[in-house]
């Protein structure tokens, strides 16, 4: 099945954080469940191999080159946006929230923690889904919808419709990863079209790429290409916050890479004191309602 490598490496990353880190930044047991041990290897080799493209002046081992570029390349994005994530969803939970929207799933496992508290959606493109469906199956993973969308089309919305969504209760809905891969226009119709049939009190949860480039998020950028899913858009707060005013969508909490190292990555700093690491600078995390 046709695999989508920028979100597998995702899924590396959040598996290999979980095989190896005491304190974790984003606990996710799943996530060495849903990856090969075949996968797992091979992605381990790649980006040791590649440790020259990370960091020019590294030296060590094949083990610690990977530890270097997992632990400040590959993870803290991936961690933090989940951690915000899961803090949404739990506050809607309280609220009474039946419903959890997981747009660009990907290989992303948190959702599964919820599956028998909410109604859980797993969209995403028709050949990332399948592979998803089987790795859920592999794994004795039930209670999940899985919508096959594209995005990018103009009658995605009918899908989801036509599902067992309903637009009279409450939802939750994250798009973690999703907004660097669709162009303004695409992500602003997109929201568009989904706030239309959001009950009011429903939020939303994504990252975004701000103007505020690092050396990070350049690095993301080549490899995002080298995958052949080049990133589309950057956005500042203004521009961002008028996308979401013409969505009829208010923003409620807005997070950039200081503010969300010190809420989910100080207590893994406190106790990997000689190795500390931060959130990318250039990502910035934001939480919507309707």
């Amino acid at each position: 099945m046709e695999q989508n490598m920028t979100a597998l490496v995702s899924l590396f990353a959040r598996a290999y954080h979980q095989k190896n880190k005491d304190i974790k930044i984003f606990d996710d047991l799943l996530s060495t469940k849903l990856i090969t041990e075949k996968e797992y290897e091979m992605i381990g080799l790649n980006m040791s191999q590649g440790i020259s493209f990370f960091n020019p002046t590294f030296k060590g081992s094949k083990e610690e080159a990977l530890k270097w570029i997992v632990d400040h390349q590959l993870s803290p994005s991936v961690l933090v946006r989940s951690a915000f994530c899961k803090e949404a969803i739990e506050e809607m939970k309280e609220k009474g929230c039946q419903q959890y929207l997981d747009f660009a799933s990907g290989y992303d496992s948190f959702a599964y923690y919820y599956q028998n508290q909410m109604h859980v959606f797993e969209i995403d493109k028709k050949e990332v889904i399948e592979d998803k469906r089987q790795r859920c199956k592999d794994v004795d993973i039930e209670n999940i919808q899985f919508l096959s969308i594209d995005l990018s089309q103009d009658n995605w919305i009918n899908t989801l419709l036509q599902s067992d969504y309903q637009e009279d209760q409450l939802s939750i809905s994250s798009m973690l990863g999703l907004s660097y891969y669709l162009t303004k226009d695409e992500f602003k119709k997109m929201l568009k079209q989904l706030s239309k049939y959001l009950l009011k009190g429903s939020r939303l949860v994504f990252d975004y790429p701000s103007i505020q480039e690092s050396k990070e998020t350049k690095i993301n950028e080549m490899l995002a290409k080298e995958a052949d899913e080049s990133m589309k858009a950057k956005y500042s707060f203004a521009e961002l916050k008028e996308i979401l005013n013409q969505c009829h969508l208010t923003i409620i909490q807005h997070e950039n890479h200081q503010t969300v190292t010190e809420k989910y990555i100080s207590n893994y700093n406190a106790y990997y004191k000689d190795d500390p690491i931060k959130a990318p600078e250039g990502v910035c995390y934001c939480v919507v309602e309707k």
